[in-house]
């Protein structure tokens, strides 16, 4: 028996830490970046928020890990992310002679389309929609067992700086509430096209071995918007429906002690409130349960967030120094060999 960890991680900004001349507080933050992601020891990382492109991200790989961790690339040099955080996975060079990266194109053909129309307010005039970062596509072979990781960051650009409009009132905040709800349709629209993909894997596979990691942020007043005006999030379309069991997914943290998990503290602008909220999260299918799969298995208790590290890391640097204001969420895949 040997095992598999996984780990998923908003390192925010971490193109900033590429530069030739760091500040001193740069350079401290990179160091903790580093010890942290030693600390873990997973075997796989699919880092958000990371740097633009594949020269970047070797350069990242190379400065940081010595090149004891490669990136996984696209095979025709495609990733069709826009602006500069890019999802990439990273793993333990031993590792990369199992792993690939699904092109975009492939998977745009499996979910219905690159671009999908969306409908607002129930209005007959559609408006073209895409993810603005592509999800990226890992997939590892364990003794022939195909196991796929589809790393997401679903963020509303609207949000940043709306507190100003909330705090105003009157017409501002109406404005700012309708184009707060118009932003998660978008988002809830990109989690239903993963929904999508992860479907169509159900119509080739009998029992397809997949995950689903990374940053799903709803934004401020989640609960509060939900309550009132949606009654939905990003986190429901994605995992799918339970009377549908065979294809709904399991939570890595579901069996996590309940006060650890959260991965996120905020200040809620919109609710006034300070609230601990679990955003980064590890989803996987029924096939992963139970050694249903003969090799690979994610048994009880195998998730977690990475409380410990995180604050042992972050302990003795300041606010600008701070290494990310996500925690990291892992899980561990159980591999049972063949014979």
């Amino acid at each position: 028996m040997s095992s598999i960890k996984i780990t998923s991680w908003n390192v925010e900004h971490l193109d900033e830490l590429l530069n030739a001349n760091l500040s001193i507080n740069d350079q401290k933050r990179k160091n903790g970046i580093i010890q942290e992601m030693q600390a873990i020891d997973a075997d796989i990382f699919c880092i958000l928020e990371g740097p633009k492109g594949a020269a970047a991200i070797d350069q990242l790989t190379s400065d940081f890990f010595g090149n004891d961790y490669i990136a996984i690339k696209s095979p025709d040099g495609k990733y069709d992310t826009l602006g500069t955080q890019w999802i990439w996975f990273i793993v333990k060079k031993e590792l990369a002679n199992k792993c690939t990266l699904l092109e975009t194109h492939t998977y745009d053909t499996f979910a219905g389309g690159r671009v999908w129309p969306v409908h607002y307010w129930g209005s007959f005039t559609k408006e073209n929609h895409q993810h603005y970062r592509h999800p990226q596509v890992l997939i590892l072979d364990v003794f022939g067992q195909r196991v796929e990781f589809i790393g997401l960051h679903l963020k509303s650009k609207f949000v940043n700086g709306g507190s100003a409009d909330w705090k105003a009132g009157g017409t501002r905040k109406e404005d700012f509430i309708k184009g707060a709800i118009k932003a998660r349709i978008k988002l809830t629209t990109e989690a239903s096209n993963v929904r999508r993909y992860i479907e169509k894997k159900f119509e080739q596979v009998e029992n397809p071995a997949i995950f689903v990691l990374g940053d799903l942020n709803d934004g401020p007043g989640k609960e509060h918007f939900e309550s009132l005006y949606l009654h939905f999030d990003l986190l429901n379309n994605i995992q799918g429906d339970i009377f549908r069991a065979s294809q709904f997914l399991n939570h890595a943290l579901f069996d996590f002690t309940d006060q650890l998990r959260w991965s996120y503290a905020v200040d809620d602008f919109v609710t006034g409130s300070k609230e601990k909220i679990l955003i980064d999260h590890i989803m996987f299918t029924q096939a992963l349960v139970n050694w249903t799969l003969p090799n690979v298995c994610v048994e009880p208790k195998a998730g977690k967030v990475e409380h410990e590290i995180h604050d042992l890391v972050n302990a003795t640097l300041n606010r600008n120094q701070k290494t990310s204001d996500h925690k990291p969420v892992s899980v561990v895949l159980a591999i049972r060999e063949m014979v």
